[in-house]
């Protein structure tokens, strides 16, 4: 049967590649503060504001999968005006509606600002202790640290994907030489699909958001452990 599969923050940047790259292969619940456009046939919007517990409870009912990508990504964000509510309690939210709700996993969205000061180590193995340079990254270590608590207190599947930098284009200007943690949108959808996919007794697992570089920045044996093989990255050509 066809999973069900509901997307926090699915107006933003990735929500859309997800979508776009997607397709029609899960039933997609969109939420989002703002609206989620064009709609197709096997998709629902439900506007929803994370640090709302009881209307993130209510969007969680009957979703096999939460895919939460909902925050304030900015590294810059101050924390008592926006990421307290988004990155903290939105988190808390999320974790705990999906728990609630009955749903077999849930996929956080974390970032490679978790461990961006270990510039010095890479590639970075997923298993080095966290390094966050900034209070943004900071937030991302508390939702890994909430994802290894449920996996461990309440049986909840619990995968984090550290996301590098999501906007890799094959055409653009980089060199291969240099470290690169960048991730194309048609590889970011793969690695999602693989997590939403990966078998119901893998319990917590630690992936890297990263296409395949020549020098790459975080390690990437550790997503290809549950089928993610980047089409894109500076180990492939230039496309012009």
């Amino acid at each position: 049967m066809q999973k069900k599969v509901l997307i926090t923050g699915a107006a933003g940047r990735i929500g859309g590649y997800l979508r776009h790259y997607w397709g029609d292969r899960y039933a997609l619940r969109l939420s989002d503060v703002k609206p989620v456009e064009g709609l197709s046939a096997h998709e629902e919007f439900v506007e929803v504001d994370v640090a709302d517990y009881g209307a993130l409870a209510a969007a969680c009912e009957g979703i096999d999968v939460v895919v939460h990508l909902a925050a304030d990504p900015s590294m810059q964000a101050d924390f008592y005006e926006t990421l307290l509510q988004r990155n903290i309690i939105g988190c808390y939210n999320a974790f705990e509606a999906a728990r609630v709700a009955g749903c077999r996993r849930i996929v956080f969205a974390s970032s490679i600002n978790a461990v961006l000061g270990h510039e010095d180590k890479t590639p970075v193995p997923w298993d080095i202790p966290v390094y966050p340079i900034n209070v943004y990254g900071a937030t991302k270590c508390w939702g890994e640290a909430l994802a290894r608590a449920y996996a461990h207190q309440h049986d909840l599947s619990c995968l984090c994907v550290r996301i590098g930098a999501a906007a890799f284009k094959q055409n653009g200007e980089w060199e291969a030489e240099e470290a690169n943690m960048g991730i194309s949108p048609r590889d970011q959808a793969q690695l999602f699909a693989c997590c939403v996919d990966a078998p119901e007794d893998l319990k917590f697992k630690i992936v890297h958001g990263i296409s395949n570089h020549v020098r790459s920045w975080m390690d990437l044996d550790v997503s290809r452990e549950i089928g993610y093989e980047p089409e894109d990255g500076t180990a492939f050509s230039h496309v012009e």
